[in-house]
């Protein structure tokens, strides 16, 4: 028997599926990793968003009396204007008791995650009137 000096075609075929499997798991793994990025920016950008209504509220309680200014600057289950950082991003603000003080404030952002699934994040605090 003559030793051999290649490889066969068969071994040939059979390292070339094995190193596009591989390059398929990697584009796969980073399509995975940018989309859970992206998620979690979105999330971070709806957390800000929720955070500025709520700074907003507590500088709307400086005014007036509180807290039917902060109330009519902010109404019970409307959408606040101005946020469209997101697709389909709705802020909405609920109370629990609108004649409390301190008064229970819940801040919701809605948006779709990815453009696709719906996503919410809640934030709750209670607030005073600000001197």
């Amino acid at each position: 028997m003559k030793p051999s000096r290649g490889f066969t075609l068969l071994e040939l075929m059979i390292a070339v599926v094995i190193i596009g499997l591989g390059l398929l798991a990697m584009l796969l793994a980073n399509t995975h990793i940018q989309r859970t990025g992206e998620a979690a920016y979105e999330r971070v950008v709806a957390t800000q968003d929720a955070h500025r209504v709520i700074e907003g509220m507590r500088n709307a309680s400086t005014n007036g009396s509180f807290p039917a200014n902060v109330i009519v600057s902010y109404p019970q289950g409307a959408a606040v204007p101005g946020f469209a950082n997101l697709a389909g991003e709705q802020v909405v603000v609920t109370y629990q008791n609108v004649a409390s003080d301190p008064l229970d404030v819940t801040v919701t952002t809605n948006w779709l995650e990815l453009g696709r699934r719906n996503t919410l994040v809640r934030l709750r605090t209670l607030m005073t009137k600000r001197n």
